[in-house]
């Protein structure tokens, strides 16, 4: 029984394998097959980004009472933050290795600054 469930669990792999390599081949082969998956990489694209706003939203609805319960200067290097992450994420560069490092320490800049926010958060 062990046997037959590892079978079908190699079969399973393999025919996914496969449909991917089928869409590869027609990326590269159709014609108009490298803007079609532009098209759609776009198009996922947005409904990722368009659920990280909806999530966002939902989030700051239903823990505005906390938000609020943050000292001014808290909520500010929380709100500065986030925006810092937001932007660093849509200006990031693989290109240089001066542009990532500078990326990731930006990163790491915010993380450091949520994680007082947190802290301080904590302490109420």
């Amino acid at each position: 029984m062990c046997r037959t469930h590892t079978l079908d669990a190699i079969v399973k792999h393999v025919r996914d394998i496969a449909i991917l390599m089928l869409i590869a081949l027609a990326v590269v082969a159709l014609p108009g097959g490298g803007r079609t998956a532009a098209l759609v990489g776009a198009i996922l694209s947005l409904l990722i980004v368009s659920l990280l706003a909806y999530i966002a939203g939902r989030f700051y609805r239903d823990h505005q009472l906390d938000l609020y319960s943050l000292r001014d200067a808290d909520r500010a290097i929380l709100y500065v933050a986030l925006g810092g992450v937001v932007l660093v994420l849509a200006w990031w560069r693989f290109g240089t290795t001066g542009g990532a490092l500078l990326s990731i320490a930006l990163l790491a800049l915010c993380a450091g600054a949520l994680i007082h926010v947190y802290r301080n958060w904590q302490r109420y």
